[in-house]
């Protein structure tokens, strides 16, 4: 009997290999993007802090516009079950798992120092060195419930990894992230885009009266939003970086630190809220928070402003010494424990 061999189909053959080279074609077309868009950045001597937080504003953080990375990354997870933000996809699981038990285990001797370096914050000194930042928000928020300001409107970070362009970061663009971060997450924020130092110029302030100029602004907010809930101050410290940064899986944090003042008669009311998101946070991120520096404030009746709700917290983010790639991971992870610990 004759035995008949069967053709190989064709059509299969053709298929694999257009698959291939597509697939070839999608990386070099995602890394000519990451390239360009990389040497871009770096090259616009013109760029400034407003145009900066702009750019992660709209590239970094929004997915709701068309961009050319996430329409790569999805075309990879389709033909090659890759996907480029995953890297449960790319390494194999169970290496990955003992990786990230590993990585856990050793922030878990990451110390808790839980104090902040002494106040370094003078108006002039900072105005040298970065700028007001109009908000980028656009977007009006209806009900917010959380108000987000920087009574140190003006404090720094590193500009490590963008020293080529004219960008200085502060603080301010850590509440403009965070306040998207947090909308997006369904908790309503809004954050306070007042000049603080101009506002103190005009009305012939002191420069040490910053804590009383944001008490103004926290009441008048509470006053134009009754749906107003949270009252969150942000700041950074002035702690070395071995202090102020951990690393989760891989991936560098800028560490948080909640600091209450003891001279208000209700700083008790404000610890017990600190002391559930500090626990939130060791739970999600470990090494994360610093804890909870409670700070004698002798001649101060109140402090930070605390008196006003229990409520009012302020939360350092990072030091001065973390770039803003750092200080971009904990925003995205401090959005999470705080809607965790709002919304439950």
């Amino acid at each position: 009997m004759k035995k008949i061999k069967l053709k190989k189909n064709p059509s299969k053959k053709k298929f694999k290999f257009f698959s291939v080279k597509f697939l070839f074609l999608i990386v070099i077309v995602y890394i000519s993007y990451s390239l360009t868009l990389k040497y871009s950045i770096k090259n616009n001597m013109d760029m400034t802090n407003e145009k900066y937080v702009n750019y992660l504003l709209n590239e970094s953080y929004r997915t709701d516009k068309p961009n050319y990375t996430f329409i790569v990354n999805e075309s990879l997870k389709l033909l090659t079950k890759l996907d480029l933000s995953n890297p449960d996809t790319i390494l194999d699981s169970k290496i990955t798992t003992i990786t990230s038990s590993l990585d856990n285990k050793n922030n878990n001797n990451v110390k808790k120092d839980a104090k902040a370096a002494e106040d370094d914050y003078d108006i002039s000194t900072y105005e040298k060195l970065t700028s007001y930042i109009n908000n980028p928000n656009i977007d009006e928020v209806t009900n917010p419930e959380v108000y987000i300001y920087n009574t140190h409107q003006l404090e720094t970070y590193s500009n490590g990894g963008i020293e080529n362009l004219n960008v200085t970061p502060n603080i301010m663009m850590t509440s403009y992230l965070l306040s998207e971060k947090l909308t997006k997450l369904g908790v309503p924020s809004i954050v306070e885009d007042t000049n603080m130092a101009e506002f103190i110029r005009v009305s012939n302030l002191e420069n040490s009266e910053v804590y009383a100029t944001s008490r103004i602004f926290i009441n008048n907010a509470k006053t134009k939003n009754p749906s107003l809930k949270y009252f969150i101050d942000i700041h950074r410290d002035s702690v070395d970086k071995n202090i102020s940064t951990c690393e989760i899986n891989g991936k560098k944090y800028a560490r948080i630190l909640f600091v209450i003042g003891t001279s208000n008669e209700t700083y008790s009311e404000n610890e017990k809220i600190v002391r559930k998101i500090d626990d939130i946070s060791d739970d999600l991120y470990p090494c994360m928070s610093r804890g909870i520096y409670k700070r004698e404030t002798k001649g101060w009746s109140v402090a930070y402003n605390q008196d006003i709700s229990p409520n009012v917290m302020l939360i350092e983010v990072g030091a001065k010494e973390n770039t803003i790639d750092e200080v971009l991971n904990t925003v995205d992870a401090l959005s999470k424990v705080l809607k965790k610990y709002m919304k439950g």
